[in-house]
């Protein structure tokens, strides 16, 4: 038995707080969430396309990581809220610090407690795939921008601050980024 097959069952599933539970949860940081709910709309043919796989996949769970603090977690759990939403998937969220054993299972480069996570799994808890952090361009903006300021001697406080700043105006193209990647990695799925 695999580790994700271990840990990821039934019981442990229902104990991940759905959406609106994990925002009532969050306190002051929910108002960081606020923007990025009202912004995000999921085109209808994005929403098709997600009610199809649902269709031929059958019921699927999503397992959330997240911590309330992270921008990319603003940003990318709004996005899957709503495509769980139109096409009924069912989404339980799971704090990074609280679980992690289940953070474990999704290192980034096999050491990093990135996040978002978002995987996927079937009915049976099989294991369908999972996507984390932020989309591609948006990594490589991430990583372009901190090498930019690392030459400024910034504190890591402030060099956050003026990424945040320059990754703000392209939030939107991410958003829709976000929604392609995960329909790639949901394509995979069913072609298997």
């Amino acid at each position: 038995m695999s580790e994700i097959a271990r840990l990821i069952t039934q019981e442990r599933y229902t104990q991940g707080l759905t959406y609106e539970g994990y925002l009532n949860s969050i306190g002051e940081n929910r108002a960081r969430f606020t923007p990025h709910i009202e912004a995000f709309h999921l085109a209808p043919a994005d929403a098709k396309f997600f009610k199809s796989i649902v269709g031929r996949v059958g019921a699927i769970k999503i397992v959330a990581i997240g911590e309330d603090w992270c921008p990319d977690v603003h940003r990318g759990l709004p996005i899957v809220a709503k495509i769980a939403e139109a096409s009924g998937m069912e989404l339980r969220i799971f704090p990074r610090d609280k679980n992690p054993d289940i953070m474990s299972l999704f290192l980034k480069d096999g050491k990093y407690q990135s996040i978002p996570v978002f995987a996927f799994f079937d009915a049976n808890f099989n294991y369908l795939g999972h996507w984390m952090e932020r989309p591609v361009e948006a990594s490589r903006f991430y990583e372009k921008i901190r090498a930019e300021l690392t030459t400024q001697k910034l504190s890591e406080e402030d060099t956050r601050k003026a990424i945040r700043e320059k990754m703000g105006p392209l939030t939107d193209s991410w958003r829709q980024s976000t929604v392609t990647e995960l329909k790639e990695l949901l394509s995979k799925v069913t072609t298997k």
